[in-house]
């Protein structure tokens, strides 16, 4: 699997731009946090305790106000309680490891923002499917055995903000549409599952993506000071 992987990020990010040229390739990094819903030992409610990071790449063409984009990243998930002042309370620690392929569709927002018109927002949307290829729990630093489902299948919303045509930031928030922790097995100390999204990733996500190549200036139709003076006065 992590070898079909591999091929795949080759593919998106060598082979396939070349050969179509209206496709644009950049990289992306950034941070997230995250929980697993229902895993907190002794607090049901989604702390969001667990910081990771994310680093990959992307292919995307725009069609009109739209854009259409392929991603693949290593993105750290998973779920975590900080020991209480006693260090009596079930801390634990759960590192979710994914390689993660997504299929994002932006869409650009045309505001006016201190009545001056801007097209840097944009609107997203879509759905990623991951590969889990590492892991660990430990519950006060001991580390035990857990069932987990190795495949994600998660959809995101966010927005972006265009700083450039090259340069750019998101926020997304995703949420899984399988569980990443197996209701039915036997799994120690796990798991409150009082609601549908119970054992699913949760993740809150903010990336940096950057975009190779030059683009047209769309001030070029302005004409130059070399071409009104050659005019008639």
């Amino acid at each position: 699997m992590k070898r079909y992987l591999l091929i795949l990020f080759i593919l998106i990010i060598f082979i396939f731009p070349a050969k179509a040229q209206r496709f644009n390739v950049g990289l992306l990094a950034g941070v997230d946090i995250s929980d697993v819903g229902g895993a907190d030992l002794t607090d049901p409610d989604n702390d969001f305790n667990k910081f990771g990071f994310t680093v990959g790449g992307y292919v995307n063409t725009k069609i009109n106000k739209s854009t259409f984009q392929m991603e693949m990243a290593f993105a750290q998930k998973g779920s975590s309680q900080p020991p209480d002042s006693t260090n009596n309370n079930n801390f634990y620690n759960l590192l979710l490891d994914y390689v993660d392929v997504t299929l994002a569709y932006r869409h650009s927002l045309h505001l006016n923002i201190g009545k001056q018109p801007s097209d840097k927002f944009e609107l997203e949307c879509g759905a990623s499917v991951g590969y889990l290829f590492h892991y660990s729990y430990t519950v006060k630093q001991i580390e035990l055995p857990i069932v987990l489902n190795t495949t994600d299948v998660s959809a995101f919303i966010g927005f972006a903000y265009n700083f450039s045509p090259n340069f750019a930031i998101d926020l997304r928030y995703s949420n899984s549409v399988i569980p990443v922790i197996k209701p039915d097995a036997a799994n120690p100390y796990f798991l409150y599952y009082n609601s549908w999204n119970d054992g699913h990733n949760l993740v809150f996500q903010i990336t940096f993506k950057y975009t190779f190549g030059k683009f047209a200036n769309t001030s070029s139709s302005t004409p130059s000071n070399s071409d009104q003076s050659s005019e008639p006065k």
